[in-house]
């Protein structure tokens, strides 16, 4: 038997190890999310002394943001911040598996306790959605936190209160805690109920728990209330996710909420057959725990419009206790344990691309937004990706927003707002710009590699345009060209107002384009495209040109700013 222990002790070990591995790996190469450059962008807002929602549109809760601000201050601008910014989330990941190890180990054993957190730290979807840089990894700790205090022992009123202060922390992180709240109020009342206990008792626990949680949002809802930004604070988070409606037909919504009905119902009547024999505290737990997670499952599906992986964090951990205890049954537990890790780590394996250097096309792209834009310039992107530069346009361009875009809720005004800004850089070109916007900088703005600045190839009889004025050099692929701009002798850079401008050359024709003159000045060029550019090191890339009078440019495409989701666990 102690050989048995001793034995199982070094696999524990080992595995471990290889999960800490790994788990290095992937945060280095593990491609960055976009939704990791728009969480940063509006964390930088706060850097630069503005307020997220009136100054910086978020559709998020704040605290997460509030609370790294700081960290990115110190990281300072550099184009690989997002590798820094992944370090706080180990710190949120321990937490999440130190508390999944220690409720494991309070309603089964400890044995238990040590496989169900290997198990969550090797579990795909955690595994990979813990690396990133999002709201959803300090969410799910408070969580965790939460249901630690709740099973620490005696329900007390302190208890339940500093537990609903870490619930109403995790509500100013992420307002999906709403559903948390509603299956922790469902599974404490069916829970007191079963047990005998009048409605009563659980009804005043509730609202012990309540007014816990209701402190921590209070306090951040005067704060922005005392900057002038709660209204703005009301519409982004609350108002603007409700457009998510939208996204459905009305009849697949209430067609999954008739079926939520029967599926609540057969949740109920399986918790009855299955309600706890004694008041032991751990039987009481497992009991609770195991109706809250069908409850949120159901609930979720049954009502959520928009599902992601993400949304289920909050269940991993006790999934991961269940799944641990039930193989800790089985005569032959250690190797089905140790399978169940190599196909957990397998997954992780494939849905991170075999582990490839993915990240190396954001920082290609942030080497090039330093490069090329100054502190203040602004920059037109999807959802913040460029972080450091403020956005000419409110609204990111993500799915809530592009399907209200087509009902015609948000109006795509990118065009009057690149003007206003005097927005010279613009993200490369992708399919989630709006039609209206995406034509105006196709149009006005040439590609200089990852990013695109304004201005416009030259056409064959000399004319071009200029939409956003400032100051503008015409190009060769050799350098500066040599003519006469709008009838006055060519001798460098040139104030251009919006409008229909001609360039006549001195000599043989050639490819000319315009090109704004900080961009040129600071070493980029629509001739020579910078693909990669690590270290300050730029490698270059011949443009190549469309046959025609236009002489249009091909279009590059930048970094997968786009949400591509490349083979996600879902």
């Amino acid at each position: 038997m102690r050989r048995t222990v001793s034995g199982e002790r070094l696999i524990l070990i080992v595995l471990a190890v290889f999960t800490l591995v790994l788990r290095a790996i992937a945060y280095f190469h593990y491609r960055f999310d976009s939704d990791e450059p728009q969480h940063l962008h509006v964390a930088w807002g706060w850097t630069a002394g503005l307020v997220q929602y009136r100054d910086v549109f978020d559709n998020h809760a704040p605290l997460f943001h509030m609370l790294t601000a700081p960290v990115l201050r110190l990281v300072g601008e550099r184009p690989d911040v997002l590798l820094y910014m992944r370090a706080p989330m180990l710190l949120f990941f321990a937490v999440v598996v130190w508390t999944t190890y220690l409720l494991g180990s309070r309603l089964y054993s400890k044995r238990v306790g040590v496989w169900a957190a290997l198990l969550l730290a090797l579990f795909p979807v955690f595994f990979l959605k813990s690396i990133e840089f999002r709201t959803d990894n300090l969410w799910n700790a408070f969580w965790c936190l939460a249901l630690l205090v709740l099973t620490g022992g005696r329900v007390t009123a302190s208890r339940v209160f500093i537990a609903g202060l870490l619930i109403g922390c995790a509500m100013a992180t992420s307002l999906k805690t709403s559903l948390l709240i509603l299956t922790l109020v469902a599974s404490g009342i069916v829970t007191y109920m079963f047990r005998g206990r009048s409605i009563a008792y659980a009804l005043r626990v509730t609202l012990i728990a309540l007014a816990g949680t209701a402190v921590v949002p209070a306090i951040l809802a005067a704060y922005f209330f005392a900057r002038g930004a709660l209204s703005n604070l009301i519409f982004c988070v609350i108002r603007f996710n409700e457009l998510v409606v939208s996204a459905k037909a009305p009849a697949d919504l209430w067609l999954k909420r008739i079926i939520y009905v029967p599926a609540l119902l057969l949740i109920i009547w399986i918790a009855w057959l299955k309600r706890p024999a004694t008041d032991d505290w751990q039987l009481r737990w497992r009991f609770s725990l195991a109706f809250a997670t069908a409850f949120f499952g159901a609930t979720l599906i049954g009502f959520w419009i928009l599902i992601s992986p993400r949304d289920m964090l909050p269940m991993f951990p006790i999934l991961a206790i269940f799944l641990a205890a039930a193989i800790d049954r089985l005569d032959v537990r250690l190797p089905v344990y140790v399978g169940t890790c190599l196909i957990f780590a397998a997954g992780v394996w494939y849905y991170a691309d075999h582990l490839d250097l993915r990240t190396d096309e954001y920082i290609t792209m942030m080497n090039q937004v330093l490069g090329l834009t100054r502190s203040g310039e602004p920059i037109i992107d999807l959802k913040g990706e460029t972080i450091y530069r403020r956005r000419p346009y409110y609204y990111i361009f993500e799915f809530i927003t592009r399907r209200a875009m087509r009902k015609g809720y948000v109006q795509d005004t990118i065009p009057e707002d690149v003007i206003r800004a005097g927005c010279h850089v613009a993200q490369a070109d992708g399919v989630f710009f709006p039609p209206r916007g995406r034509a105006f900088l196709n149009e006005n703005f040439v590609d200089l590699g990852r990013l695109r600045a304004s201005g416009q190839w030259i056409k064959d009889d000399g004319s071009f345009g200029i939409a956003v004025p400032g100051d503008y050099v015409i190009l060769t692929k050799d350098g500066q060209a040599h003519g006469a701009l709008d009838g006055l002798p060519y001798a460098g850079k040139r104030m251009l107002q919006p409008g229909a401008h001609k360039f006549v050359t001195a000599g043989v024709n050639q490819e000319l384009a315009c090109l704004w003159a900080p961009a040129f000045e600071r070493g980029y060029s629509p001739f020579h495209l910078k693909d990669r550019e690590f270290n300050g090191s730029p490698v270059f890339r011949s443009a190549h040109h469309r046959s025609g009078a236009s002489s249009g440019r091909r279009r590059h495409r930048g970094w997968r700013s786009d949400s591509a989701r490349d083979r996600e666990p879902r």
